[in-house]
Parts: C-alpha cells; structure tokens; sequence
C-alpha cells in the first residue's frame, strides 16, 4: 500500500505545494472520498504511463515524462463532445468528469465513456472545443 505522496512522486507530480495543488484542482468538483478516489485513479494511471514509457526506451538517465499522443478524435466524438458541451453549459467538463467517475448525471453515452478509456480524465481537462466557423 503506497501513501499518496509516494503514488504523486512516481506520477511525476512536483513536490511544491503549487504543484500537488494544481494536480488535486481537477478533482475539486467531487465530494470527500469521490476526489481522493478519482485522484488516486488517475495518479495510477499517470504511473503506468510512465513506466510504459520507460521500459520501452531503456536509458541510463532518468527518462523525463512525456505526454502520451492521443488518437484524433472521430466526427461522431467531436459531435458527442459539442452536444454535450450545449446541453450542460460552460460547466460541461466537470459534469463530464464527475460522470466518468461515477457521479451524476448518468447521461454520458458510450462513444463519450470510449472517450474516458482511450483518453482519460486528464486529457478532458486540457481538451478545447473547436471555434465555431465564422459567418
């Protein structure tokens, strides 16, 4: 059983409080254990990456982490995506988010559960809706 200082170090997270404070920040939506959970999910994610990473380049140094390239999504993704963004506002992320771990609303249909598993809840946070085009 690892501590959850050990499981961030592994994960590559800073020692900083700045740095464990922006992790942590993407799960503040959630609700006591819910956040700890999520938290500790995506910290285990991060650390399989990583070690991934570094057994497939074997060096002497200490290998950096780096983001792992997503597939491009899909028309029908982005579709999914935009519709779901429309239907629940400028808070559509953390709705989002809090759906993939479990929370309510249950509404988030399998192409965006496909989503969740390819590209994780870290990508989420980072993802950007395309601008619509100009008139």
């Amino acid at each position: 059983m690892s501590t959850i200082g050990e499981l961030e170090r592994k994960a590559g997270i800073g020692t900083s409080p700045a740095e464990r404070t922006a992790f942590w920040r993407q799960f503040h939506h959630l609700e006591g254990e819910a956040c700890v959970n999520a938290g500790v999910a995506e910290l285990r994610r991060l650390i399989a990456a990583r070690e991934a990473v570094s057994e497939a380049s074997p060096k002497t140094r200490v290998a950096r982490f780096r983001h792992e390239v997503m597939p491009p999504l899909t028309a029908d993704q982005q579709a999914a995506l935009q519709a779901y963004a429309a239907k629940h506002g400028r808070r559509w992320k953390s709705i989002l988010s809090n759906a993939w771990m479990g929370g309510p609303p249950h509404d988030d249909g399998g192409l965006l559960r496909g989503l969740r598993n390819s590209h994780g809840p870290s990508w989420l946070q980072s993802y950007r809706l395309p601008k619509p085009p100009e008139r």
